[in-house]
């Protein structure tokens, strides 16, 4: 009997078993939102998020401020359309960094 072959890694990918390892404990003890800083829960996976940007960015050799975690496809397909629109509005009147932004969603 043969197994089958999963070729859609674009929809879902399997977790490396470190990944599981080290994320255990936020599935099941350290589960506050790192954007509530106004209790230990919160702080604690703010330190959790922290710890991960600044292993990514060792990784990469970028900054901390470099590296964004997003939800999903999404929010960080708009985050890079929000960014490039930012560059071009921002850049000189006449340069060839200026240009237009087109997107379409199929």
């Amino acid at each position: 009997m043969h197994l089958p072959i999963y070729f859609d890694h674009a929809a879902t990918t399997p977790c490396d078993p470190r990944v599981v390892e080290a994320m255990l404990p936020f599935f099941t003890e350290v589960f506050g939102n790192p954007g509530s800083r106004n209790h230990a829960f919160g702080w604690a996976a703010e330190g959790a998020v922290d710890t991960a940007r600044r292993q990514v960015a060792d990784l990469l050799g970028a900054d901390r401020k470099e590296i964004i975690f997003t939800s999903g496809a999404t929010e960080a397909n708009n985050i890079a359309l929000k960014g490039a629109a930012y560059m071009y509005a921002h850049a000189p009147a006449g340069s060839e960094k200026r240009g237009h932004i087109v997107s379409n969603i199929i």
